[in-house]
């Protein structure tokens, strides 16, 4: 797939959910259950231990479109991609990490906040902006910088749930990040990939509700 091409999957179901673990071995199970409840883009942090190897990993599996998160270097970017990474997520945005992503045929999520960064990144080349930390403004603020800014795909990441999701739509959301429903402990530490898969396919079918319903 081209780089515009992954972004159009992406953006078809509308989540990318995001696994920052403590265990490296519970990435490849946990994926697959996020994959059996309809999310198909994966992105593995760099904070989890061995990350490159997980991304590896994960690409292996037929239907996952993965990807490599907290890149914050094109060093990181290059490393992620030759390992399987379709697509890369920043937590800042770094004109050297979008160029070395565009370079490679990959597109970029990068990371920003207030209406200047949003901006740059976007003047930059970013496919998607992630707002990030989402939670700390609000579902408002995604309206509110849509308004100058309509053509700006976003990624509002962090505060985002099975309850919420199709507000964070509502008010403008391209796309969303998912952490927390996927990574609390109680299920990583049980090993409760059903109780994962149901959370994938709850977050899936609210967007689609909304969806249809708009």
């Amino acid at each position: 797939m081209n780089k515009s091409e992954i972004v159009d999957k992406i953006l078809e179901v509308g989540i990318v959910a995001i696994l920052r673990m403590k265990d490296s071995e519970k990435v490849l199970p946990a994926s697959m259950a996020i994959l059996e409840g309809g999310i198909k883009s994966i992105e593995v942090s760099f904070n989890t231990p061995d990350a490159i190897n997980c991304i590896q990993q994960i690409a292996g599996i037929n239907g996952i479109l993965p990807g490599a998160g907290t890149v914050t270097s094109a060093t990181m970017a290059r490393e992620a991609i030759h390992a399987g990474a379709e697509f890369v997520v920043t937590p800042i945005s770094k004109k050297e990490i979008i160029d070395t992503c565009h370079e490679l045929g990959k597109p970029v999520f990068s990371g920003a906040l207030t209406p200047s960064e949003i901006y740059q990144a976007y003047e930059w080349g970013a496919d998607l902006v992630k707002i990030f930390p989402a939670e700390s403004l609000g579902m408002k603020y995604i309206k509110a910088i849509k308004a100058p800014f309509p053509r700006i795909k976003l990624m509002p990441t962090g505060g985002v749930n099975t309850a919420n999701i199709d507000q964070w739509f509502e008010m403008g959301a391209d796309c969303v990040g998912v952490g927390s429903c996927f990574t609390k402990m109680s299920i990583i530490e049980n090993s409760d990939w059903h109780r994962l898969t149901a959370r994938a396919k709850e977050l899936v079918f609210n967007i689609q509700h909304y969806r249809e319903t708009r």
